[in-house]
């Protein structure tokens, strides 16, 4: 037994236990997320990924314009291969911040991104259109800018 000095309270074997049991589980729960906040990106790099992903994601937008207008050309074909292999890598990582800025619409069975990558070859691309590439494209790049403008923000206040 021992008195709690603050409050003039006698203090339980059990309840010294249970509050150094607690303290255990709050060094415990600090040092979880002092560890998963080291491990975030911070603002500064998350805008020099934006701004690369972006640079990719214009030339993958400018290969399937092209190819809509000039049809599947061996040298856009191989553009877009190239663009869609980045974009698999690379838009897992960015999707978990851009997708909170995508406006969804009822015909989209998949991420609006993905669409745009997720068709084996430009022919392949081309069949399926479903004519609503125009609109993934808008709200895509929509999504993008209102992200730039939250990490500008974010630099901004920081």
């Amino acid at each position: 037994m021992s008195i709690d000095r603050t409050q003039g309270r006698i203090i339980t074997l059990p309840t010294l236990l249970s509050r150094l049991r607690l303290a255990i589980l709050n060094g415990r729960a600090f040092a979880r997320s002092s560890a998963r906040a080291k491990s975030m990106p911070t603002v500064a790099e998350r805008q020099q990924e934006l701004i690369h992903f972006y640079q990719e994601y214009e030339t993958l937008v400018e290969t399937i314009c092209d190819s809509a207008q000039y049809g599947p050309q061996s040298g856009l074909e191989k553009r877009y291969q190239v663009q869609r292999s980045w974009m698999e890598e690379h838009y897992p990582p960015i999707s978990k911040y851009v997708v909170a800025y995508l406006r969804y619409e009822l015909d989209d069975e998949v991420d609006p991104f993905t669409a745009l990558f997720s068709a084996e070859d430009l022919e392949s691309f081309r069949s399926n259109d479903d004519g609503n590439m125009i609109s993934r494209i808008m709200r895509t790049r929509e999504a993008l800018n209102l992200y730039g403008d939250h990490l500008r923000q974010l630099a901004s206040s920081a």
